[in-house]
């Protein structure tokens, strides 16, 4: 569930279905915006964005009327208020503290106190992931308030892979990170017209030095993140990248140079813009349990825009 978040729509509702000249359109605009209606919807829509930003699924389904009908973009159909409020609740325990911005493209009015609505709404996670789906609504003017009676989405574009990679913007510039053993060093940058991040990296070692390339993109088909690493002395795997609870879950399958085969899940949890914790759980060796990797800190050394 995505676009059960129509509030929006009815600060719109004045608008008129025609399309008139840039100039008459904007003169439109301002007078509508002048208007008692707009500035009674407008301020219903500022509530509806403050109980959406701190969850609250009661205050959000009061926007829809007791027998609103919806349909999903998976032709699931959801009746009643109190359904919705329902469907609220399990979208925030599910993505807490996600954020919906909604593009209205088209108000049609019916009759002086129904409107139906149409547009995309998408939804962007706290790790900066998007989805998005088109939705029609109808809402109608009752109790002097405006509500949403009817609502139907359906699948909207794919999201581009620049959009999703959005998500790990913040890791692009040079990295290091020190132990008594080792030093680590990395350089992320965009790739691909911004459709992968490129992550190339130098391990060294008191006997030892490696360097590593990592490639992360947007896989389509299985609609997550995914990464395939490869080192020089011909180890290689690959990764699915999750979010939730703070951190990236990055759950890697790799080939090691002499033909074992390791698994691990990585932690990746961003501090601030310039330094985030790594650690690796959960592993295995030929499917040997092995000991976890501590937390290590790493620090940003320049940016890389």
């Amino acid at each position: 569930m995505t676009a059960v978040v129509m509030a929006c729509s009815v600060v719109t509702a004045s608008v008129a279905a025609e399309n008139p000249s840039p100039d008459a359109q904007k003169t439109q605009q301002a007078t509508v915006r002048s208007s008692p209606e707009y500035q009674e919807a407008e301020d219903q829509f500022r509530k509806y964005q403050q109980a959406y930003d701190r969850g609250d699924a009661k205050a959000l389904a009061s926007f829809y009327a007791e027998d609103v009908d919806y349909i999903d973009q998976d032709g699931v159909e959801v009746k009643g208020r109190s359904e919705m409020e329902k469907l609220f609740i399990e979208s925030f325990q599910a993505n807490p503290g996600a954020k919906i911005a909604i593009t209205i493209e088209e108000v049609k009015p019916l009759t002086p106190d129904v409107q139906v609505n149409r547009g995309v709404a998408t939804v962007t996670a706290t790790s900066g992931l998007t989805e998005s789906t088109r939705y029609a609504a109808v809402v109608a003017k009752k109790n002097d308030g405006w509500q949403i009676c009817q609502l139907t989405e359906t699948a909207a574009p794919a999201p581009s892979a620049s959009s999703q990679l959005e998500a790990l913007k913040w890791l692009i510039g040079n990295w290091e990170n020190k132990d008594a053993d080792q030093t680590v060093e990395s350089r992320v940058a965009w790739a691909g017209d911004k459709n992968f991040l490129v992550r190339t990296f130098k391990l060294r070692g008191e006997e030892a030095e490696t360097d590593g390339w990592e490639i992360v993109g947007w896989d389509t088909d299985r609609q997550e993140i995914r990464s395939w690493i490869f080192d020089s002395n011909g180890g290689f795997g690959e990764s699915r990248w999750s979010y939730g609870g703070g951190h990236w879950l990055i759950r890697a399958s790799n080939v090691l140079p002499d033909g074992s085969r390791s698994t691990a899940e990585n932690l990746l949890t961003k501090l601030d813009d310039n330094k985030f914790t790594w650690e690796s759980q959960n592993r295995t060796l030929d499917g040997e349990p092995q000991p976890s990797v501590p937390k290590i800190v790493v620090n940003r050394t320049t940016s890389n825009p």
